[in-house]
């Protein structure tokens, strides 16, 4: 099954501009556009025990308006399709969407910043440049049965309080609050992480049983 996932947001985009039969009502027609950072993955499982990784990765950004007169969006995009076979568990890492980008700013106080020869007095001039290299790293894991896939949410939970218990070690992991609260459930306790794992097995946030919680009084 194909996973699609996206961290950015809608824009509208002009596709068509009429006018009515009188010529005395404008209309414009639009589509939703995803800008930002757009990720397709189609999996496969091999018979041997490998996986088939279909990939497709988007990136864009909102280069700003085609003219001062024109309010039409230019769209910076990058773009890579590929297919990796990996083992299971094996990380497959894509690479390559380079982007570099300039921006020059000019400041000038209004009609002092407008004068011949002492005009630069009152004007200032900045540069700035940055190169980014985008990288994501997709590491599949075959789930062949229920406890395959409890022993991975296990992982993934107790991931999840660390990096929280670490943050504030005063308080009880929010995760833990969502779990019983919100959801009715007893907080998973957490497995010992494997060998090689990222979890850091000398750090223990232990499981509360109980907290306060304040709800709103429904009327």
């Amino acid at each position: 099954q194909e996973a699609h996932s996206l961290v950015g947001q809608e824009i509208p985009i002009t596709t068509g501009q009429a006018l009515s039969n009188n010529f005395d009502n404008a209309f414009r027609t639009t589509q939703r556009q995803n800008v930002g950072i757009e990720l397709t993955v189609r999996p496969q499982v091999n018979s041997s025990g490998t996986v088939k990784l279909n990939l497709r990765l988007e990136v864009s950004s909102i280069a700003g308006p085609v003219s001062s007169d024109n309010s039409d969006l230019i769209l910076n995009k990058r773009e890579v399709e590929t297919v990796r076979t990996v083992d299971d568990g094996q990380i497959a890492v894509i690479s390559g969407l380079l982007d570099d980008n300039e921006r020059r700013t000019i400041e000038k106080i209004p009609l002092l910043g407008d004068l011949p020869v002492l005009g630069h007095l009152f004007t200032s001039k900045a540069k700035q440049r940055s190169k980014t290299n985008l990288m994501i790293f997709i590491r599949p894991t075959i789930l062949r049965t229920a406890g395959d896939s409890r022993r991975i949410t296990e992982q993934r939970y107790g991931y999840l309080r660390l990096q929280q218990g670490l943050a504030e070690p005063e308080r009880e992991p929010s995760i833990d609050q969502l779990v019983r609260d919100y959801m009715g459930a007893a907080p998973p306790i957490p497995s010992a992480p494997i060998p090689g794992s990222i979890e850091d097995p000398r750090i223990a946030v232990p499981v509360r049983s109980t907290s306060t919680v304040f709800r709103p009084v429904q009327k």
